[in-house]
């Protein structure tokens, strides 16, 4: 009986070290609050409160609430998993959270099919418009057509990203 108990204790044993060996060897997913980002690093603050920095792999992959995104877009803030290869090197990041919309306000001083530039009282500011941009007069429902050189606006845009709305607000010479 004791032989056999010694016999099963050895086959558990020997089960043990190749899972053990797998887990350490293949890729992992590590979750936290991005603290800071650049082009070869991200740091994030684990769930345990630990300060974990991860190297980029060259062929990392960036999605942002689901969709692709760049590595620019990431953010301190934001929750992110970070899955890494056996080398310790990021090569997933999932980043998920709200990034606030700013609300910017001008006058339009150049307009493209693609994009709108302001006047702003910080400088002027290019963003790109996209299929989803809204368009809206003086808060109601509006059209592209109204959004002319000259006329008063407010984008609101995530940063860095594209108009989700612009609000004519004051029609030029009005």
């Amino acid at each position: 009986m004791a032989r056999s108990r010694a016999l099963v204790a050895l086959v558990l044993v020997a089960l043990a070290l190749p899972a053990a060996a797998f887990a350490v060897t293949h890729a992992g997913i590590n979750r936290g609050v991005v603290q800071s980002v650049d082009t070869s690093h991200i740091v994030v603050t684990a769930l345990d409160g630990s300060t974990v920095t991860f190297d980029t792999s060259p062929r990392l992959v960036v999605r942002l609430n689901g969709r692709p995104a760049s590595l620019a877009e990431i953010t301190p803030g934001l929750v992110a998993d970070v899955g890494v290869d056996p080398k310790g090197r990021a090569v997933l990041i999932k980043a998920f959270g709200g990034q606030s919309p700013l609300t910017e306000r001008g006058v339009v001083t150049a307009l493209t099919k693609s994009s709108v530039t302001i006047a702003t009282a910080a400088g002027p500011k290019t963003v790109t418009l996209d299929k989803n941009t809204h368009f809206k007069v003086q808060g109601g429902p509006g059209k592209r057509a109204a959004l002319r050189v000259g006329v008063a606006v407010a984008v609101t845009h995530a940063p860095d990203g594209p108009a989700q709305v612009v609000n004519v607000l004051k029609r030029a010479g009005a």
